[in-house]
């Protein structure tokens, strides 16, 4: 048998309360319940954690991007002076081409109509080198950014007299 609440045991018929103990107690015997603060406080913890995990590594992949991007324009530059030292008339003499101290672009003669068409800003330093032993000469192309000492980008090939 039930226990009536003090209200309707004392003669009182409060619809309301009935209303609220009976879903109460069918609460009670599903096992329903809400979240405690404590526990609400825990997964919203949680949540911002991981988040913060989260956009640091889409912080880090972006500046990876921005890093690549800049390589790649740095190696595209090497490679136009590259293709301009194998394309003279003969590369193993190297007609016109010396060695290049580190300069910006603009470049002068014979390494005219290179471009940089990216927003990165470069300097460029040629070395050729012979050695005459093997009657070979290596052509290095180094790509420095402007506030490095160290090259950001080095391409080296060897002409032979071949």
């Amino acid at each position: 048998m039930d226990v009536l609440p003090w209200n309707l045991a004392a003669g009182g018929t409060d619809r309301a309360v009935i209303r609220t103990d009976m879903q109460q107690t069918r609460a009670r015997i599903r096992g329903e319940r809400g979240f405690s603060f404590v526990e609400l406080l825990v997964a919203l913890s949680l949540l911002s954690i991981v988040s913060i995990f989260v956009m640091l590594a889409f912080v880090r992949g972006i500046a990876h991007a921005g890093r690549s991007n800049e390589q790649a324009a740095a190696t595209t530059l090497a490679m136009q002076i590259m293709e301009q030292i194998r394309a003279s008339v003969n590369p193993y003499e190297m007609v016109g081409f010396v060695d290049l101290p580190r300069s910006s672009l603009p470049l002068p003669d014979p390494y005219t109509g290179v471009t940089n068409p990216t927003p990165h800003v470069f300097e460029v330093g040629v070395d050729v080198s012979a050695d005459n032993n093997l009657t070979l000469i290596t052509a290095t192309v180094q790509v420095y950014r402007p506030a490095d000492a160290a090259p950001f980008v080095t391409l080296t090939t060897v002409l032979d007299d071949q």
